[in-house]
């Protein structure tokens, strides 16, 4: 379900008083109450005097043209989306430790802050991001066209876009493998949106078939000899005084955890598409010039020539009333043109009306109007100035617990409203009153409450985003459970929302409010949240992996934390499951009294008579005394820059048991990098580690380590660490041993290496995670203590073997592993290993930062080598 354009367009507001939407406070859930003022207003009007749509499709986060974007939402009135195929959730974090199904929560979340900034939507196929591919023929395999295809028409339908633009072009100069995917798709997309033979299941949502009238394809990386439209984004927003591709800059630049942010520069700039098929052709200069986009083309699909006219008749006084009012609107006039759009309301009223007689067969003409009419209502809402709120008492309830809500409505400009119905509305079944009908004034001025209450069913599940309620089915998201209206949608709609039905001289509109939590923030003063479902306990469990050498005989310990959501006293017990063979674990009793009390457990797992390497899952339960078992717990994903998103964790512990010899080990440094959590894995088996300050990198005494890890990135994110590259190199030659995991460019860039050592385009990895690996040097001590590493050793890898290889290196380095994907040459720049003066430097592209954390046997093995190599 689409949000309401006041809502998706809250934004452009903020951006009268600062660059970014961090003017609002950071972690909420919205900003605080406003009408939007001119600046949403006007946008509002202009949508209302076109009919221009526009649909980019792409694989990931940060593939969109957010320049096209921009100019047809916010420079041209008109509605623009991006279907990303992915939510790049195989990606690398630049902000956090979240990877995989997180950093897709993060992502999702990203694009929709950065869809806020330029105005267009978001969509999503159920493609999950299982990491890079180098063929489209791989892509297939994980993300199946006909199932990945249904979803883009899905998309199309709902959104009916009169353009598809593809960012690229199917070949296989696009490199990536699921970028080739997402421009096929895009192509049997536009053929079978308009098939009624295709997909006829997809009726049943409530999706007729529509048939876009014009495929481009984006010339802005390459081939652009080919360009056939050549649209400007050097256009100034008059509200906020920066040129389309400025705001372009800004909503891309909204993809932190890639690392997008750009500069905001000034002077002409464009982007460009070619003509790849339907209407016009290559002639046609103009990205819109085949398409009709006056604001009566909504009705071309009435089949009834009659009725037809009658709406069209409707819309064409519609946008006339837009332009005029658009014209005259200064801050001044913004009271003013509550009457044109009052008259604007009720002419798209009537146009619905008419559109939805006589039992047609469905089109699309009534979700258009529905739109139009949303725009033109929140319109009068800005003019009238009336302002809604709803505040929850609580942020949280557990299912069947009741939440007392207050909604408020303040008449804050200078003519009379009448309240006809305060409601609560909800998609996901919460009980809430009827709605009952009201006329109450309330006068230029005055503020109104109502105190309302609402709760979640007593089956309601936790809430969780709509992608994530099941299991991956493969390479894609299991939708099965999600409602129709939510599918490809960002994320579902908020819980709970108050609407209050008012009136303005006779003509009725509705304003739509989130219900939400705030709450003070000494620093950042009204910080809001959404009301979500929660469990009626939570687990936390440390450590969520056990990695258990099989000589180890003594007990391991699970710490388990249980907090109660509960507003009633709640008790059990917390149990766990041991792998086939080992002791049975002792349950452990907890009794909690109130809502937000926690209480802890130890369980004891105690070794098996007889070791054996091999991976299980622990299961970890709360059994309460009602016999309700609880697994589990919400957290929440919370950066300055999105909204923060419940994400379930698993309270099972991943149990890894291997042959794993560590050399002896006093003290190991470790820098952070990027989504890094090698240290901790690191520590679970026993290895020192002691992470360095980046006052320690500039000042402290590095001799004193045995070795010094540098994480995956860190060159990236940790800006000591190039000042102080110099000492790092000075300690290893005098004797020191540095192991720097994989970089990128700004690595052999910046040439932080002690001798040649590049990380050039193209980019050198092996995706295939079961790709066979040779040891070019059988006999060097990392390959042979104090683990032997054989064949065995590279079983069980996660999503690759390993990332931006070097391309070359100075003979100074030995290359000791060779691997390929299929049809390639040989890699051999994956682990790189050099005497420099009287120390030691390795370089290693593997994917330890998947790898550890997933418990992968032979990642450890290799990892304890490379700090025993002396």
């Amino acid at each position: 379900m689409k949000k309401t354009l006041l809502a998706a367009l809250a934004a452009i507001a903020c951006l009268t008083a600062g660059d970014s939407l961090a003017v609002n406070p950071p972690g909420t859930a919205q900003p605080p109450p406003s009408t939007g003022g001119i600046a949403v207003l006007d946008l509002l009007l202009a949508k209302l005097a076109t009919h221009r749509r526009l649909l980019v499709v792409a694989a990931h986060p940060d593939d969109e043209d957010t320049a096209l974007l921009t100019v047809v939402a916010r420079g041209q009135g008109g509605e623009a989306a991006y279907l990303s195929l992915s939510r790049g959730d195989g990606g690398q974090n630049l902000i956090g430790p979240e990877l995989s199904e997180a950093l897709g929560v993060i992502r999702t979340r990203e694009l929709d802050a950065a869809r806020r900034m330029d105005g267009a939507r978001q969509y999503f196929t159920r493609a999950y991001d299982f990491g890079y591919s180098k063929s489209v023929e791989e892509a297939f395999r994980f993300w199946p066209r006909e199932e990945v295809l249904k979803d883009a028409v899905r998309v199309i339908r709902r959104f009916r876009p009169q353009i598809i633009d593809h960012i690229f072009s199917g070949t296989p100069r696009d490199g990536h493998g699921q970028h080739q995917e997402s421009a096929l798709i895009a192509k049997d997309a536009f053929k079978a949106a308009g098939d009624p033979a295709a997909f006829p299941e997809l009726a049943a949502e409530g999706l007729t078939p529509w048939q876009p009238a014009v495929l481009y394809r984006s010339t802005r990386f390459f081939d652009r000899e080919s360009t056939t439209v050549v649209i400007s984004t050097s256009g100034i927003e008059p509200i906020t005084g920066r040129s389309h591709q400025q705001i372009a800059v800004a909503s891309r630049s909204l993809h932190r955890s890639q690392g997008t942010g750009a500069l905001q520069v000034i002077g002409p700039n464009e982007t460009r598409a070619a003509w790849v098929g339907g209407a016009g052709g290559p002639e046609v200069k103009e990205l819109f010039g085949s398409v009709d986009t006056s604001l009566p083309a909504i009705a071309a699909e009435i089949a009834d020539a009659a009725r037809r006219r009658r709406v069209e008749e409707r819309l064409r006084t519609v946008q006339r009333l837009a332009e005029e009012t658009r014209r005259q609107l200064v801050p001044a006039t913004v009271a003013a043109s509550a009457a044109p759009l009052a008259a604007m309301v009720e002419e798209l009223r009537a146009a619905r009306s008419a559109a939805a007689e006589g039992g047609e067969k469905p089109s699309g003409v009534p979700m258009l109007l529905d739109e139009k009419l949303r725009a033109a209502e929140d319109g009068l809402a800005i003019a009238a100035a009336a302002m809604v709120d709803a505040l929850a008492e609580r942020e949280t309830a557990i299912a069947g617990e009741s939440v007392p809500v207050t909604v408020s409505a303040w008449n804050a400009g200078g003519q009379p409203l009448e309240v006809r119905k305060v409601e609560l509305v909800t998609p996901a079944s919460w009980r809430v009153p009827a709605g009952e009908a009201l006329s109450k004034k309330i006068d230029p001025g005055k503020l109104e409450e109502w105190k309302l209450s609402a709760a979640p069913p007593a089956d309601a599940p936790p809430t969780v985003p709509y992608f994530l309620r099941k299991p991956l089915a493969g390479g894609l998201y299991d939708w099965s459970e999600a409602p129709a209206s939510a599918r490809g949608e960002p994320f579902e709609p908020p819980l709970l929302s108050a609407a209050v039905t008012l009136a303005f001289n006779g003509t009725v509109f509705r304003v739509v409010k989130e219900v939400t939590f705030r709450y003070r923030d000494e620093a950042f003063g009204e910080i809001r949240r959404a009301v979500r479902v929660v469990p009626k306990v939570e687990l936390t469990v440390e450590p969520d992996l056990l990695v258990w050498p099989v000589a180890r005989r003594e007990s391991r310990f699970l710490d388990v934390t249980v907090t109660s959501n509960s507003p009633e006293p709640v008790s059990g017990t917390i149990a766990a499951d041991a792998p086939p063979g080992w002791p049975a674990v002792k349950p452990g009793p907890f009794g909690l009294s109130k809502r937000g009390e926690r209480g802890f457990v130890r369980l004891e797992l105690a070794a098996p008579p007889q070791s054996r390497s091999a991976r299980w899952s622990v299961p970890v339960r709360a059994v309460l005394a009602t016999g309700e078992e609880v697994e589990g717990r919400i957290d929440l994903i919370d950066y300055e820059h999105i909204r923060p998103t419940p994400m379930p964790r698993s309270s099972g512990v991943a149990l890894t048991a291997l042959d794993l010899k560590l050399p002896p080990l006093k003290r190991v440094g470790y820098i952070r990098g990027a989504s890094d959590r090698v240290p901790e894995a690191l520590k679970a088996v026993g290895v020192p580690i002691e992470e360095i300050s980046p006052r320690e990198l500039e000042h402290g005494d590095l001799t004193r380590y045995d070795a010094i890890v540098v994480g995956p990135r860190a060159y990236e994110t940790e800006p000591a660490l190039i000042a102080s590259n110099g000492r790092l190199l000075d300690y290893v030659r005098g004797g020191g041993l540095a192991i720097v995991q994989y970089q990128q460019s700004v690595f052999s860039e910046g040439h932080f290496a002690p001798e040649k050592l590049e990380i050039t385009r193209p980019f050198e990895r092996v995706t295939d995670e079961t790709a066979p690996v040779k040891a070019l040097d059988p006999a060097h001590p990392i390959l042979t203590a104090p683990n032997r590493i054989g064949d065995a050793d590279w079983e069980g890898w996660v999503q690759e073997r390993g990332l931006y290889f070097a391309n070359t290196w100075a003979p100074v380095y030995t290359p000791l592993l060779g691997m390929a994907d299929p049809g390639e040459p040989e890699r051999r720049g994956s682990l790189l290993a050099a005497r420099i003066g009287k120390g030691r430097y390795i370089y290693t592209a593997l994917a330890f930062f998947r790898e550890l954390p997933a418990g992968v046997p032979g990642a450890y093995r290799l990892f304890a080598n490379l700090l025993a190599w002396r």
